[in-house]
């Protein structure tokens, strides 16, 4: 009889890790680019959670509400070997991802609250689209109860709810991202994976060691390696 673990050690489409890639800001502030917010990562310990996601956005936005409850920190469950798929402009992308981010593992992510997300099909035909609508339906009624959404059990679900498919009017499909969400800030661990271009290690390393010889940071050292399936990375010990 096989072992889940070891059948789990041969899947290649499936990785340990979770990844976190930063993005260039859309001004041109030149403290806002991709590798910037890496080394605001770094310095802060922490991924602030800064945009709000899943099904109740649009009631919540519309009711003139706060989107606090709803903003969250994205990982992709994507192997390492292929985050390099994830950069640069897509089609029907409207954000570009750089090939700056942290990566940590699955089991330290959720530890800390990290969830994989459910992707409900919104695509026309058929009985799914019910789910939806359903859910829809749901949210309206919270919202227009003003319910807490600190408090209200869906509307703290939500934001590990996206919609996708493919219809007349829309095309939403991004389900191949695998993506895990954490509600708010999420504090780094003690060891993380830092993915970063080759030639930009020895600045982010001194970055972190400066910041470590001054007692603010809990990482005292960093580790360059350099791997041909995926993006370069530092690792924190």
């Amino acid at each position: 009889m096989a072992k889940i673990g070891d059948i789990l050690a041969r899947r290649t489409d499936l990785s340990t890790f979770l990844v976190h890639l930063t993005r260039d800001g859309e001004d041109d502030d030149e403290d806002d680019d991709a590798e910037s917010r890496l080394v605001n990562i770094l310095k802060l310990g922490m991924v602030e959670a800064r945009t709000a996601f899943g099904q109740a956005c649009k009631a919540l936005k519309a009711a003139k509400l706060p989107l606090d409850s709803q903003k969250c920190v994205c990982f992709t469950e994507t192997p390492l070997e292929h985050t390099s798929l994830l950069l640069g402009r897509i089609e029907g992308r409207t954000c570009q991802m750089s090939s700056y981010g942290i990566a940590i593992t699955k089991k330290q992510a959720r530890r800390r609250g990290v969830n994989p997300i459910w992707y409900l099909d919104m695509t026309p035909g058929g009985t799914r689209v019910w789910l939806t609508k359903a859910l829809d339906k749901l949210v309206a009624k919270n919202v227009k109860e003003k319910m807490d959404p600190t408090k209200s059990s869906l509307l703290r679900l939500t934001p590990f709810i996206e919609q996708m498919g493919t219809g007349p009017t829309y095309t939403k499909e991004f389900w191949w991202e695998r993506e895990w969400r954490h509600v708010g800030d999420f504090s780094l661990p003690k060891r993380t994976i830092v993915l970063a271009p080759a030639d930009r290690h020895a600045y982010l390393r001194r970055k972190v060691l400066d910041r470590s010889s001054k007692g603010k940071s809990a990482r005292p050292a960093m580790e360059s390696r350099a791997d041909h399936r995926s993006p370069c990375r530092l690792r924190g010990r």
